[in-house]
């Protein structure tokens, strides 16, 4: 504790006799205990000489176990000699030292941060024998600082994040503008081209007919030619008509196996491709049946084409959150990275006479029911699998 006496002679105390104007340490110690801020003193051999109680309550240790001790005894080796480099600073240049923000780890074990200004203390000019460091506790400012800091970050990544779902949704209103110029477009053509169609495949049954069994090959095979291009185009234009015309569904109550089963009938499966159902015979979706079997027919299409040199194609389905889950599945080539990125965008396809419409028609068609349609992972991870999901039919009371 400090011991000397402190001189007052250059302050004018009002309604204090001049018997008082020496102060010892007692009474100056009794007036650093009522500050706010945490004080204390050091020797040249940084020893606490001093410490008030806002210190001893900062720190979490009581003034005697403090006082002939130094940094060391109490605080971390990296806090510590940093306590100690500042304090041989402060004595080697005799000139205040200010540290705009230093951590404190206390008794508890909870870190604080600190602003400190150590000064010189002497008897006379040119002597330095101590060091009084006065403290200011920052941490809640720090705290402050640093959750305005995360709320700033917080806030400017939702900025960010509202602005790329601003420009998704302009994006995407611009392509549904471009599509709806489209679907009326493909609407008005589809009308007029499927006339001549018409009178194409009526005049190649005709020439079949007049050339009769005994026709050229060539010829025959020209007429085939005809047929099968004709067949082609025409599937092409109902692809843009179903496209065109989703209209409002109208669900209801129907036996998912039942819609599968008239699917596959619609569906030219050639005998090099087996066909294997997995679905229970008791689930019913709440489905618009002309829709949901526009949706599966186009799948399965898509799947028999993906194995022209035969395989096996699993539909399959079951229950899971209150909805129905169809996955159709076959052994084909699977579906590559680079077209998987863009795989329910209208107008992409792999196919030579495609015109990818199949997969964005399903996904509008399930979409338009409270359904989804995405691609999932195949069994065994061979060939390319998709998965349906549509509300359960509710039971019946």
């Amino acid at each position: 504790m400090l011991t000397k006496s402190f001189a007052a002679t250059d302050v004018s105390w009002p309604g204090v006799s001049a018997s008082a104007e020496i102060f010892d340490a007692k009474f100056l110690c009794a007036i650093l205990d009522h500050v706010a801020h945490p004080v204390f003193v050091k020797d040249r051999k940084f020893r606490f000489v001093y410490v008030n109680m806002a210190l001893c309550a900062l720190v979490g240790h009581p003034r005697e176990a403090m006082l002939g001790k130094t940094d060391y005894d109490f605080f971390s080796l990296e806090e510590a000699d940093f306590f100690r480099l500042k304090d041989r600073q402060m004595f080697e240049t005799m000139r205040e030292v200010t540290i705009n923000e230093e951590s404190i780890t206390d008794a508890t074990g909870r870190c604080r941060v600190l602003a400190t200004t150590k000064v010189p203390l002497g008897e006379s000019p040119g002597e330095v024998t101590h060091l009084v460091g006065i403290i200011h506790d920052i941490t809640q400012l720090k705290e402050t600082e640093d959750a305005l800091r995360q709320a700033n970050e917080q806030l400017e990544q939702r900025v960010a994040e509202r602005t790329r779902e601003l420009a998704s949704a302009q994006h995407e209103l611009l392509r549904k503008q471009r599509l709806a110029v489209l679907g009326h477009l493909v609407g008005s053509l589809a009308h007029q081209i499927r006339n001549p169609l018409s009178t194409m495949l009526n005049a190649a049954s005709v020439l079949q007919r007049v050339l009769g069994e005994n026709a050229h090959p060539d010829a025959k095979a020209a007429v085939a030619m005809i047929h099968e291009e004709v067949r082609n185009a025409n599937r092409i234009v109902f692809d843009l008509l179903d496209y065109a015309r989703v209209r409002p569904s109208n669900p209801r109550p129907s036996p998912l196996f039942e819609l599968v089963e008239t699917a596959l009938r619609s569906e030219n499966v050639p005998p090099s491709v087996v066909v294997r159902t997995l679905i229970p015979a008791d689930l019913k979706l709440l489905a618009d049946v002309e829709q949901i079997d526009g949706a599966i027919r186009n799948l399965i299409r898509n799947a028999i084409e993906a194995m022209p040199n035969g395989g096996a194609l699993t539909l399959a389905a079951h229950r899971a959150e209150g909805q129905g889950v169809l996955t159709i599945q076959d052994s084909g080539d699977g579906i590559s990275p680079d077209v998987l990125a863009h795989l329910f965008e209208p107008l992409v396809t792999t196919k030579p006479l495609g015109i990818g419409l199949g997969l964005t028609t399903a996904r509008a068609l399930l979409e338009n029911q409270s359904g989804t349609l995405c691609n999932a992972t195949p069994t065994d991870h061979q060939g390319a699998c998709f998965e349906i999901r549509l509300p359960l039919a509710p039971s019946s009371p």
